[in-house]
C-alpha cells in the first residue's frame, strides 16, 4: 500500500512505499500493475488514489500521463478495467488498461468528498478507500480552488515519485462531473500550483490536451436554464447560439446586467443531491482551507434553488444566497467564465480539446460545447478544439455501442496526435444523427462551425395562440414520458432502438399544434427556436416550456427536442413582447408525410421545477424555426 505523508496545511512531499518487493500489486491477467493508497492533497485531505503503470516500462524511457476523472457519485474505479473492452461502450478502448497498454501512466482517484465502492466485474479490485472526511474532505462541486488543485497535486506527486512520467506529456479526460473538470483544467496549460505550494519539491507539469465527455461549460445554465440570450451579445447564465464572449460585468456584482436565475432541472438536481448525500459529504461551510471563493454551503444552495424555488429576486435584487450560488457556479466552476485564463492561453501554447457531447442529453446538452467552441475559435481560429456530437451522454441518450466505439477511436487518434505537444490545428464539429433503430446513426456530417452543420431552414408558422396558467398541464403523462431520470421505456435503451413516445396527443392546460405533412425529408440539425409573442396577464415571473415531436402518419409521436424560457419582470423581461425560446437541439430526420408537433406549457413535470408564482400567459401564434441539413428554405403552416 502507498504510504501517505502526514496531513498538514501544506503537506510534506514523501516517496511512495510499495512494500519489500518494490513493486505494486498486479490485477487481471497480470498485466496491470496498480499502486493504490490514501494520498494527502495540497491541504492535507486524504484522497483515494490508483496509479496504473504502463506495460513494458524500459530503462530511462519516459511515458505520458493521463488523468481519468469520474462522474458524480462514482469513484476511481469508473474508468478502470482489466481489459481493453471495459463496459463495451463509453469505456471501450478508453480505460486504464487501454492507456497502460499504449504506454501511459494512468491516474484514477476518487474525488474529494466521495467514498469508493468495491470494483465491478471488469474493473481491477483495488482497495476501496475514501476521499470523504471532515472538515475539508467534502464535495466542492468541481471548484477551481479545490478539485482542480487536487488533480494537479496528485499528478505532480505521481511524477515526483515515478521518474518515468514525462512532465511535458499530460492529458486529462472525464465524463459528466469529470467532463466539467476536464473543460476547466483546459484553462490551465501550465500546472505549476503544486510546485509553488510544495516550495519547489514537486515538478511543473504541462497539460497538452483535454477530452471532456458529456460535461458542462456553464454549470449554472445547465442545471437551471433560463432561455435568455446574453445581454449585449454575452451569455452569463444564458442561452444558446449567440454568445461572443463572457460578459464583462459579473452577475454577482451587477445582477441587472445579466439574466434571471433559470428553472431548475429538478429530477436531475434532486437525484444528484440524493446520490451525493448517500455516497459522500457535501461542503457545508466546514472547510478550513482558505480560498478566493470563501465559505460555501451546497446543502443551502440546493435548498434555496430546488426546495424554496422562485422568486429569486425582487426587481433584480437577489438575496445573498442566490448571489453566492450564481457566482460559485459560474466564476468558480465553469470553463466559460475563465475569460482571463483563456485570453492568456491564446497568446502561447493552447491546450488541445476534443469534446464529446450528446444531442439527447437533457442535463448537459449541445450548447455546453458550442458556446465554448465559438469562444475559443474567436480567440484563435486555429485553436485545436473539436466537438463530436451523437446520441450519447446522460439518460435519455441511448449510448449505442457502435457509436461509442467510433467516438472513442476518434478521440484516441486526436489524443495521439496532440500528446507530444499541443499545436494549432484546423478543427470542426461532427455529428451523428439520432435514430430509433439499433446500430449507430449514419451518415456522420461535419462543418467548421456549429451553425455550419445546417444548410437550410424549416419554418413552421402555427395558426393560433392560447392562454396558459401556472396550474395548467399538471399530471401530463408526456411530462413523465420525457423525463430523463424518472421516465421509462419498455426496452433496454442501450442499442435497442427505444425512443420516448407520446401517450397524450392533447392534454388540458397544454398548448398543442401540429404542422401540415412534410413533402420531403427535413433533417433537423442544430439548435432550434420557438418565437412566441406574449403578454403576461398575471404574476411577475412565469415559465414557458416547449416539447417537439415527430408524428408519423399512423399517429405515433416520438420525442425529438425540448426547451424552456423563464420570464422574470421587470428587470429581465417586459410584461409583453416576443420571446425566443431556445431548444436544446438534436440531429433528427423528419420523413415525408410526417408532421411536427409543438407543445407549450407552463408545467413540465417532473423534469423542471414548478414555479411558486401564480401566473397567466397569453400568447399569439408561435413560429418554430429548425436549422436543417438540406440546402433549402421550407415553410409549413400549422393547425
Amino acid at each position: 500500500m502507498l504510504a501517505a505523508a502526514t496531513p498538514s496545511a501544506s503537506p510534506a512531499v514523501s516517496g511512495l512505499n510499495f512494500g519489500p518487493s518494490g513493486h505494486c500489486p498486479t490485477y487481471g491477467a497480470g498485466h496491470l500493475e496498480i499502486c493504490s493508497g490514501e494520498v494527502p492533497s495540497f491541504d492535507g485531505t486524504q484522497l483515494d488514489v490508483d496509479l496504473t503503470r504502463p506495460f513494458h516500462v524500459r530503462g530511462a524511457h519516459r511515458h505520458p500521463l493521463i488523468v481519468m476523472l469520474h462522474g458524480f457519485a462514482n469513484d476511481k474505479h469508473e474508468w478502470e478495467s482489466v481489459n481493453d473492452a471495459g463496459d463495451g461502450a463509453d469505456t471501450w478502448h478508453w480505460n486504464s488498461h487501454w492507456f497502460a497498454r499504449h504506454g501511459f501512466y494512468v491516474l484514477n482517484y476518487t474525488a474529494r468528498g466521495f467514498r469508493t465502492d468495491p470494483a465491478s466485474a471488469y474493473e481491477p479490485s483495488t482497495p476501496a478507500g475514501s476521499s470523504a472526511s471532515l472538515p475539508n474532505g467534502t464535495i466542492h462541486l468541481k471548484s477551481r480552488e479545490f478539485e482542480l488543485r487536487d488533480t494537479q497535486w496528485l499528478a505532480a506527486f505521481a511524477a515526483h515519485t515515478f521518474p518515468g512520467i514525462d512532465p511535458n506529456r499530460v492529458a486529462v479526460t472525464g465524463g459528466s462531473y469529470g467532463g466539467g473538470e476536464s473543460w476547466l483544467q483546459a484553462t490551465q496549460p501550465l500546472w505549476d500550483f503544486p510546485n509553488q505550494r510544495s516550495g519547489g519539491a514537486l515538478p511543473v507539469l504541462h497539460l497538452q490536451l483535454s477530452v471532456p465527455k458529456y460535461g458542462w461549460t456553464d454549470l449554472s445554465y445547465s442545471l437551471g436554464p433560463n432561455g435568455h440570450p446574453g445581454p449585449s451579445g454575452g451569455i452569463l447564465d444564458s442561452a444558446q447560439q449567440a454568445p461572443d464572449k463572457p460578459d464583462a460585468t459579473p452577475c454577482f456584482a451587477m445582477p441587472a446586467a445579466c439574466n434571471p436565475v433559470g428553472t431548475v432541472k429538478l429530477s436531475y438536481v434532486g437525484g444528484f443531491y440524493a446520490l451525493g448525500t448517500r455516497d459522500g459529504i457535501f461542503e457545508s461551510s466546514t472547510t478550513t482551507t482558505p480560498s478566493d471563493e470563501g465559505p460555501i454551503n451546497l446543502n443551502a444552495w440546493t435548498a434555496r434553488s430546488a426546495g424554496v424555488g422562485d422568486p429569486y429576486d425582487v426587481a433584480g435584487l437577489e438575496d445573498p444566497l442566490v448571489v453566492e450560488q450564481r457566482r460559485g457556479l459560474t466564476e468558480f466552476r465553469s470553463s466559460y467564465y475563465q475569460d482571463d485564463a483563456w485570453a492568456a492561453e491564446a497568446l502561447g501554447r493552447k491546450v488541445a480539446i476534443f469534446s464529446i457531447q450528446g444531442w439527447t442529453d437533457d442535463l448537459f446538452p449541445a450548447v455546453e460545447s458550442f458556446r465554448q467552441y465559438r469562444y475559443l475559435k474567436q480567440l484563435d481560429p486555429n485553436w485545436p478544439v473539436a466537438v463530436a456530437l451523437a446520441d450519447v451522454g446522460h439518460s435519455r441518450a441511448q449510448n449505442k455501442l457502435a457509436t461509442w466505439h467510433r467516438l472513442n477511436a476518434r478521440a484516441f487518434r486526436f489524443l495521439s496526435a496532440q500528446i507530444g505537444g499541443s499545436h494549432d490545428q484546423t478543427t470542426g464539429i461532427s455529428s451523428e444523427p439520432t435514430t430509433c433503430t439499433s446500430g449507430a446513426g449514419s451518415p456522420v456530417v461535419s462543418a467548421p462551425t456549429p451553425q455550419g452543420l445546417a444548410r437550410g431552414m424549416l419554418t413552421v408558422a402555427f395558426a393560433h395562440g392560447d392562454t396558459l396558467t401556472s396550474a395548467g398541464g399538471t399530471d401530463d403523462p408526456d411530462g413523465l414520458a420525457t423525463d430523463p431520470v424518472l421516465g421509462t421505456v419498455e426496452d433496454d435503451a442501450r442499442g435497442s432502438g427505444s425512443c420516448r413516445e407520446s401517450s397524450a396527443a392533447i392534454w388540458p392546460g397544454r398548448y398543442t399544434a401540429v404542422s401540415q405533412p412534410l413533402t420531403g425529408v427535413a433533417t433537423y440539425i442544430g439548435l432550434g427556436t420557438v418565437a412566441v409573442p406574449y403578454t403576461l396577464l398575471a404574476g411577475t415571473t412565469a415559465t414557458l416550456h416547449a416539447r417537439l415531436w415527430d408524428v408519423a402518419p399512423s399517429g405515433k409521436a416520438l420525442f425529438v427536442d425540448r426547451g424552456t424560457y423563464r420570464i422574470d419582470t421587470p428587470t429581465y423581461d417586459a410584461t409583453s413582447g416576443s420571446l425566443e425560446l431556445p431548444l436544446f437541439g438534436d440531429h433528427w430526420s423528419f420523413k415525408p408525410g410526417h408532421r411536427l408537433r409543438l407543445d407549450l406549457a407552463q408545467v413540465d413535470e417532473p423534469f423542471l421545477r414548478h414555479s411558486n408564482v401564480v401566473s397567466m400567459i397569453q400568447f399569439g401564434a408561435p413560429t418554430l424555426r429548425l436549422p436543417i441539413r438540406e440546402p433549402v428554405a421550407l415553410a409549413l403552416s400549422g393547425q
